[in-house]
């Protein structure tokens, strides 16, 4: 007997599964989710607010639902407890910022099997273009994930005894500024581009942490860095940077880190199999299609570039979104 061929399950569902990220984008960039915020609206209010034609934002709507991030009763539709706390425009948790960024991840993905055949990602990603504006709407949307990985070290390590602290490639100083909130003994230096840390300073004097937050311009992957300090985070810098460039960077960050501290890799890290996290292998895409030489490295490939540069005593966890804290430790 023939059998009978397999259904296409798999590819059927990949397909389709799609649709509700792109919904959520939509609504992200439509900034549909504010206006909801005082309470239930309907289909004609809700195109009101935010200038649409009603006819065409329903659809949309109504898959916002399905995904989760809307309730709709009696024809009137409100906002999620989860959308209500990171889509609306003003809450100090609102995401929108990462529109702009997710939409270019997606629009590079798009291009992955052009950027295999040319050895080399056709959209490299290169923010010397963009506005002032642009960048701040970029590191404001970054900002909470920086917030959230000082709580996750926090939670996690004891930094009663230590003083001083270096966030390497900080961005927005989110994470530099919550660790001293809440270690007010603790000083922290962020040291990034000169691209970036104009970005860095203004996020600093809006938290009024000028007195808590040093920041440094420079290369930490070629530049002699100065001073010296009790832990040293370097949060989603290793996913970017050819092999080389990490061994360099860790091999820098060891001249200035004290004897007996401790240096926290904090990003996307993948497994010895290659095959988990999955949320890894996945984001992985978007390494390929915007860094020349950035991509995922696995657990082990970290462990030997910190050895090399002189680290011992490395350990791991796995956040349940996926991102990766290994932490390691200087002799004395």
């Amino acid at each position: 007997m023939t059998e009978s061929p397999p259904q296409p399950e798999t590819i059927t569902r990949l397909f389709d599964a799609v649709y509700p990220s792109f919904a959520m984008l939509a609504g992200m960039e439509l900034d549909l989710f504010t206006p909801l915020r005082d309470g239930p609206l309907s289909v004609e209010q809700l195109a009101s607010a935010i200038d649409v034609q009603a006819i065409k934002l329903r659809p949309l709507l109504y898959a916002l639902v399905v995904a989760g991030l809307l309730i709709v009763e009696d024809d009137l539709f409100s906002n999620t407890l989860e959308a209500d706390h990171y889509l609306v425009r003003s809450k100090p948790a609102y995401l929108g910022g990462l529109q702009e960024l997710t939409s270019s991840n997606w629009s590079r993905i798009l291009k992955t099997a052009g950027t295999i055949r040319a050895g080399g990602p056709l959209e490299e990603y290169d923010y010397h273009d963009n506005s002032q504006d642009e960048m701040v709407a970029l590191f404001r949307g970054l900002y909470p994930g920086a917030v959230a990985d000082a709580g996750r070290l926090i939670d996690r390590h004891d930094f009663s005894t230590v003083s001083t602290l270096l966030d390497v490639g900080g961005g927005s100083g989110g994470l530099a500024i919550a660790m001293t909130q809440a270690n007010p003994h603790l000083k922290a230096t962020v040291v990034d581009l000169p691209l970036v840390t104009p970005i860095t300073r203004q996020f600093v004097e809006e938290a009024n942490a000028a007195n808590r937050v040093e920041i440094l311009t420079g290369d930490a992957i070629r530049d002699s860095l100065s001073g010296s300090y009790d832990v040293i985070v370097a949060r989603h810098i290793i996913q970017v940077l050819s092999a080389d460039d990490s061994r360099a960077l860790l091999s820098n960050l060891a001249t200035v880190l004290k004897p007996g501290g401790v240096i926290h890799l904090v990003g996307w890290m993948l497994d010895d199999s290659r095959v988990s996290p999955q949320i890894m292998v996945g984001y992985n895409l978007v390494l390929l299609n915007g860094y020349k030489d950035g991509q995922a490295y696995t657990e082990q490939e970290h462990y030997d570039w910190l050895a090399e540069a002189g680290f011992v005593d490395f350990e791991r966890v796995v956040m349940s979104d996926g991102v990766s804290i290994l932490t390691a430790h200087k002799p004395l």
